[in-house]
């Protein structure tokens, strides 16, 4: 037998992690559900097992609060990169095709099947009519510490109120004393600016 248990098992390490584990099947029946993702918390959090008590007085052991979450994207990303929002990249996507029509005489420039889907993509995520205003609009978040990738979020994903976003885009968490008020503002200005559905 393996050490690891078999096929397909592995024993979980000794320090708790989470870990995210996607898979992709591809039955007759599942073929229109897309992948499945699964939050697994591996370890021990509590001495005991099930249904013990806890050890320590009843306190858990993991005392520590976690460190606040931060949007890691911009990182990802050179240096004179920005994060676009859906509506810009749309826009700008879309007068790429445009000027396309012009090149399509040269029989050497074409472009990838990709690019299309990429702009249907981003046509059905823009939200927005007027991509330089919602960008004027969202601006003024920045004075209270929100950055760019924060900001295309908040645009791409259109939270209805305050407390929305903060879900959607957790490491907003952290500003929350001094964003809750501005951000409900911006929520309302931003709402005019919405694409009739």
């Amino acid at each position: 037998m393996e050490k690891g248990g078999g096929k397909g098992f592995s024993l979980p390490s000794k320090e708790p992690k989470s870990s995210l584990k996607s898979s992709s099947t591809k039955g007759k029946d599942d073929s229109n559900k897309g992948r499945k993702i699964h939050f697994e918390s591996e370890g021990n959090l509590s001495k005991g097992g099930k249904g013990g008590k806890i050890a320590n007085g009843g306190k858990s052991p993991m005392t520590k609060e976690p460190p606040p979450l931060e949007l890691k994207i911009e990182s990802e990303l050179p240096q004179n990169a920005k994060p676009l929002m859906d509506c810009e990249a749309a826009q700008i996507l879309q007068g790429i095709q445009d000027q396309m029509v012009l090149l399509s005489q040269d029989p050497t420039i074409k472009l990838p099947v990709s690019f299309d889907k990429g702009l249907q993509y981003a046509k059905n995520g823009a939200r927005y009519t007027n991509p330089q205003s919602v960008r004027r609009v969202l601006e003024a978040l920045r004075k209270y510490g929100v950055s760019d990738g924060e900001i295309s979020l908040i645009a791409n994903v259109f939270p209805e109120n305050a407390d929305e976003a903060f879900a959607l885009v957790p490491s907003l968490k952290s500003k929350a004393s001094t964003l809750r008020e501005p951000l409900k503002d911006i929520l309302g200005e931003l709402a005019k600016f919405k694409q009739p559905a």
